[in-house]
């Protein structure tokens, strides 16, 4: 009686455990259940860095992996600026975005974190905006 019943604990442990095995999936088998989506493909957010920078004459930009920051992805920032005037500051607008970074008559370096979401988004120097010291970047 007892070899019988030993006999088919082992039976039920190789069975649950082949059915375990096959209920498993593989990232080669095309499943497409959240679990298995990667978390870019569900509109997960950017972060990283985006640099600033203003003056020393009337120039203003911001810039992403060393090229012009034109269409950014949503996330939070870490926004370091690097302001060369201090007649200049550095504005950053945009939606749910209000932040003057520096200001006049600050020159230096400042760093500021910000929340990106989807829009347009003005950096400018506020004193010499309609002089076009402004630019504007997208965030997808």
């Amino acid at each position: 009686m007892i070899r019988t019943a030993a006999m088919l604990a082992a039976a039920l442990v190789l069975v649950l455990g082949a059915a375990a095995c096959g209920s498993s999936s593989s990232s080669s088998d095309g499943d497409t259940t959240p679990e298995a989506t990667p978390t870019r493909d569900r509109g997960a957010s950017a972060s990283g860095t985006l640099d600033g920078e203003v003056g020393p004459g009337f120039t203003i930009e911001v810039k992403q992996n060393g090229a012009d920051a034109e269409t950014v992805k949503t996330g939070t920032y870490t926004l370091k600026v690097e302001d060369k005037s201090g007649s200049h500051n550095f504005h950053l607008l945009g939606p749910g975005v209000d932040n003057e970074v520096t200001d006049v008559p600050f020159s230096g370096e400042k760093t500021v974190t910000v929340m990106l979401k989807p829009g347009t988004y003005t950096y400018q120097c506020d004193p010499h905006v309609s002089a076009g010291m402004k630019g504007t970047f997208k965030v997808t």
